[in-house]
């Protein structure tokens, strides 16, 4: 076995170009593992978990490029390290290049400025470092912003939602995943009907799983905008949320609100709360993992996703609607569950969505299963090591941490299925619970990439005799590009359970987890 690493000081690259270009080597005769990334503290582990590192590697910095390739013989190795070379070196397309699909092709965000008043936002997905000066020009130059990116600091998020508010105009993001715009789609979003229900979202994926289920409940959208995931905390006090509520109470083809939030700061949240009370539109209020001790007046409360969107759904209508789950079948479940080892009795998550992870954590909580996360919705339930799950474990490998200088989870799952094989392969996992986001920026095939690690984990735990209880959450319509059908038979194929609402999935891992228990301590007592 050859190993070859280099370390290649202040050269940036980003983390798609990155991917698509370790992806191709990877798939080189001879060629065991390899990584092409910025020396982020996770990329320097991953290096290590290659036996790749070296005492240049350790003291890189995130502005440095690793370079690591194992492969089967030098002659693999140095082919490799060839094809990495050459796709770095490519010319990037120039001007004429680019515009040639009848695209115009702008060096500066102000030279955007100069067009007409139709064009008044940006969309913005640069590293961290630079987003809040692209954003600052942009807000300045009269346009609303959706920023992408991540890893910008919480005083810079403050400082661009006090100039939006200055001017006006809405700061969606940082970290915003998710935006419906007049029937656009921006960031990662699902091909769903219009109609007359808008809404304010301080989350990406369950924004996605919200319009996924008005729309499988037979409703439509406005306007869906992101806000950012911090929006809602206390430091930045929900500022674009407001400034969101207010574009939809003036919006005349707005009749129903949905206010979406991962669990708010409480003063934020009562806040929020009085200016919904204010709007004169129905509300549906979902602040996941918050309970609101307060006087709603006329606004509802709904508990997870799905009452959120059949709430709009009959606020909109005049009547309740009902779900249909095309691919949702329990009649496998007891037989899987009856195959597990008494050693085998918890749940691991590993979600590409936050909010979603979020739900599911709420769901076990409220049956009381305890729960540990790298995004705890209390901090007596962070888990210690991200790496190492324990007990009922819930990971968001979208959160900053796994994201700083590798691509989303929904855009590259390779991370994601390592992590999900590992987890399978702990003795104690009962059930691997986990989503797919269908939709605009999703991977084109995320069910065909989980199955390889379904089907790797399956073969390894048959050769130990044993199996765990698979289920997966579907975000997706039938208009999304992946194809919904298709992708959802993937995954039965692979003996997985499926349901296109987040909340029964989780339901229906916590039953397993509880089952799973109640048959370990039937067998310990047996033995006793």
């Amino acid at each position: 076995m050859q190993s070859v690493t280099l370390v290649k000081p202040n050269q940036y690259s980003d983390s798609v170009s990155l991917m698509r270009l370790s992806n191709d080597v990877a798939a080189l005769e001879g060629v065991e593992d390899v990584l092409v990334g910025m020396a982020t503290d996770l990329n320097r582990e991953l290096l290590a978990g290659m036996g790749a590192a070296t005492a240049e590697t350790d003291a890189a910095t995130p502005n440095d490029l690793l370079i690591a390739v194992v492969a089967t013989d030098k002659d693999a190795a140095d082919r490799a390290l060839e094809a990495i070379e050459q796709g770095m070196s490519k010319k990037k397309p120039g001007r004429a290049e680019a515009g040639a699909a009848g695209e115009t092709v702008f060096e500066r965000i102000d030279q955007v400025a100069e067009l007409d008043e139709g064009f008044n936002m940006a969309v913005v997905s640069v590293p961290g470092t630079y987003a809040a000066h692209e954003c600052q020009a942009a807000l300045r130059d009269g346009m609303h912003v959706f920023l992408f990116s991540d890893n910008v600091s919480v005083e810079e998020e403050l400082n661009l939602k006090a100039l939006a508010r200055e001017k006006g105009l809405l700061m969606m993001g940082p970290d915003c995943g998710t935006a419906l715009i007049n029937g656009i789609a921006l960031g990662f979003a699902n091909v769903v009907r219009q109609g007359d229900i808008g809404i304010a979202a301080a989350s990406g994926t369950g924004l996605q799983q919200l319009t996924q289920l008005i729309n499988a409940m037979g409703g439509g959208i406005t306007q869906a905008i992101g806000v950012g995931g911090r929006d809602l905390s206390a430091a930045i006090g929900g500022r674009t949320m407001l400034a969101a509520l207010e574009a939809l109470s003036d919006d005349e083809a707005t009749r129903v609100i949905v206010v979406l939030s991962k669990p708010p700061a409480p003063e934020v949240a009562s806040t929020v709360l009085e200016v919904a009370k204010g709007i004169g539109k129905p509300v549906v209020l979902c602040l996941l993992g918050r309970e609101l001790d307060a006087d709603l007046g006329a606004l509802e409360l709904a508990g997870n996703l799905e009452e959120a969107a059949a709430a709009a759904v009959r606020l909109s209508s005049g009547s309740t609607p009902s779900l249909i789950d095309p691919f949702y079948d329990e009649s496998t479940f007891p037989a899987t569950l009856a195959s597990l080892r008494p050693t085998q009795r918890f749940v691991r998550g590993i979600f590409c969505g936050g909010t979603v992870c979020d739900e599911a954590m709420v769901c076990f909580r409220s049956v009381g299963l305890p729960i540990r996360s790298n995004i705890p919705l209390s901090e007596a339930e962070r888990l210690e090591d991200v790496h190492q799950s324990v007990g009922n474990t819930f990971i968001d490998m979208g959160d900053d941490y796994f994201t700083r200088g590798k691509p989303h989870p929904m855009i590259d799952p390779s991370l994601r299925n390592r992590r999900i094989v590992a987890d399978a392969l702990q003795s104690d996992t009962a059930v691997m619970l986990v989503d797919v986001e269908l939709g605009y920026g999703s991977h084109p095939d995320p069910a065909g990439v989980l199955v390889e690690a379904v089907d790797e984990a399956n073969a390894r735990l048959a050769g130990e005799g044993r199996t765990v209880v698979w289920i997966a959450s579907v975000i997706g319509t039938e208009g999304d590009p992946q194809g919904f059908e298709p992708q959802c038979n993937k995954l039965l194929d692979a003996g997985m359970l499926v349901s296109i609402s987040n909340i029964r999935a989780a339901r229906l891992a916590a039953r397993a987890v509880t089952a799973a228990g109640a048959q370990a301590e039937a067998a310990e007592g047996r033995q006793q």
